[in-house]
């Protein structure tokens, strides 16, 4: 029984090392990427933040209302006093117990810029000493305005900005979530050019094998010379080491894509490799068009641009001057008794209006006006030329796309003509009818026509992801890309 036991263990301890094989598409290992690696997460933590500032401001246009408190105050202290009945000074110590408690509510005034403002409070002192008291303060109610008087609103201009802030993040989201996509495309072909490779390996090294079996018997023959034979066997010698470096190149990618979709280490992938899409033509005006309302360069550039226009405006229109208002009226009254706190109230009324001139700055309100109009048409010529590269980049892309369906095509007939001619001088070189450097040259156009078959289905489809990216619009399912939850 025991030993049943340690070869059962021993049996799962290899079944456990053993790497578990996953087939993979190109459409899944997107998907996965997309939901599962490191970079898709660090986009979506980027946007979370985004969407969470958007919302604070959101509540920040609603009433706020928050509970003010000093609970508790107590203060022991040398105070100086007077004498009347000796005309003299003195020091007495004093002891007082303070505490209050007031509800504020406020509500901000988007088309004037201001805010009203609300507040009822309540405050108890006593004091310890000579003469101890008792006192009740009481503000029932006290309600306000204030504004800056210069008819600068930064609330228009929040209003204007933030949501821009909020279509920016969604769309950044977007970009970089198709950029993780386009970065696990490349590394899925990059897996099956080593895929392919070691395939293309080990089918060498069988070739190189039969071929040299053949080699040898016609040598014993004397139908060939000693120094093919040899020629042969270098090749033979040589497929080994090929399929020694395809084996960890392969290993190498494999691992690349394991941790770049974030499953475990011990994976082993195989590919399905994808074909083009067909008669799917990409219209460059569309494609413009699609860029202009989704890629996230756009709403950059008009967030720049407008956080701008408006620091330019706040440097203007302080430029000679700033005043501000602030008012309030309520009701007040103190009392030694809590009930009578609240009897015979008084009114409290209190208008404050601050002014700021400039005597003499030497010119600092003045350049900083300039600066920030200078920021403005910084900003603007940004914005075109971020408009002018990215439309470049678009037509360029588009014109890549479309014509790459005609390369793969021409890559497999190309394929095809390698794969006959080299079957064909493998039989001539078994019938004697041709030599080892015309079965060595088919085979290496053959190889050859393999890879760049794989190659142009890359570049097709990393043309595809990155107009994807570009745009921001799946072509296939014809409608824009949102990954925002």
């Amino acid at each position: 029984m025991l030993a049943i036991a340690q070869l059962s263990i021993i049996n799962c301890q290899i079944s456990m090392a053993q790497p578990r094989t996953v087939v993979l598409d190109l459409d899944r290992t997107v998907q996965l990427a997309t939901d599962s690696s490191l970079s898709a997460q660090k986009y979506q933590s980027v946007y979370d933040a985004s969407r969470y500032q958007y919302q604070a401001w959101q509540s920040g246009r609603k009433p706020q209302f928050s509970l003010e408190s000093t609970p508790v105050m107590y203060e022991r202290y040398m105070t100086q006093r007077y004498l009347s009945s000796e005309d003299i000074d003195v020091y007495r110590q004093q002891r007082m117990f303070y505490s209050q408690a007031g509800i504020v509510a406020s509500q901000i005034m988007e088309p004037w810029g201001g805010e009203f403002y609300g507040s009822t409070k309540l405050g108890y002192l006593r004091t310890f000493g000579d003469d101890n008291q008792t006192q009740f303060m009481t503000i029932p109610i006290a309600v306000g305005y204030r504004q800056d008087l210069l008819f600068f609103n930064p609330l228009k201009w929040a209003r204007q900005i933030e949501p821009l802030k909020l279509a920016r993040a969604e769309k950044t989201l977007a970009y970089g979530i198709e950029m993780t996509s386009e970065q696990a495309v490349d590394k899925f072909f990059a897996l099956a050019l080593a895929q392919d490779q070691l395939r293309m390996a080990e089918e060498y090294l069988a070739s190189c094998d039969t071929i040299y079996a053949i080699a040898e018997r016609r040598y014993k023959i004397a139908s060939i010379p000693k120094a093919e034979l040899s020629i042969l066997e270098l090749q033979k010698t040589n497929a080994r080491t090929t399929l020694a470096n395809a084996r960890i190149a392969r290993q190498r990618a494999v691992q690349e894509l394991v941790t770049y979709l974030g499953m475990d280490r011990q994976t082993d992938i195989e590919l399905v490799i994808p074909n083009v899409v067909q008669n799917l033509h990409v219209d460059v005006a569309e494609a413009i068009q699609f860029a202009r309302e989704n890629n996230p360069q756009y709403l950059e550039s008009r967030q720049v641009t407008a956080e701008a226009r408006r620091n330019a405006e706040k440097a203007r229109v302080e430029k000679n001057l700033s005043m501000s208002l602030d008012a309030s009226i309520g009701l007040n009254q103190v009392a030694d008794r809590f009930g009578d706190a609240y009897s015979h109230l008084l009114s409290q009324d209190m208008a404050t209006v601050t002014l700021s001139v400039p005597l003499k700055d030497w010119g600092k309100r003045k350049n900083a006006w300039l600066a920030a109009r200078s920021t403005v048409e910084a900003a603007e010529t940004a914005e075109q030329e971020s408009a002018r590269d990215t439309e470049l980049d678009v037509v360029l892309t588009v014109s890549d796309f479309n014509e790459r369906q005609n390369i793969v095509e021409t890559s497999r007939q190309a394929l095809t003509i390698a794969e006959d001619a080299y079957a064909q001088t493998l039989q001539r070189f078994i019938r004697a009818q041709a030599n080892a450097y015309d079965l060595s040259l088919a085979q290496s156009h053959w190889q050859t026509a393999r890879q760049n078959q794989i190659a142009s289905l890359q570049n097709y489809w990393l043309a595809y992801y990155h107009l994807r990216r570009l745009t921001l619009y799946d072509y296939q399912r014809h409608q824009v890309i949102r990954h925002d939850r």
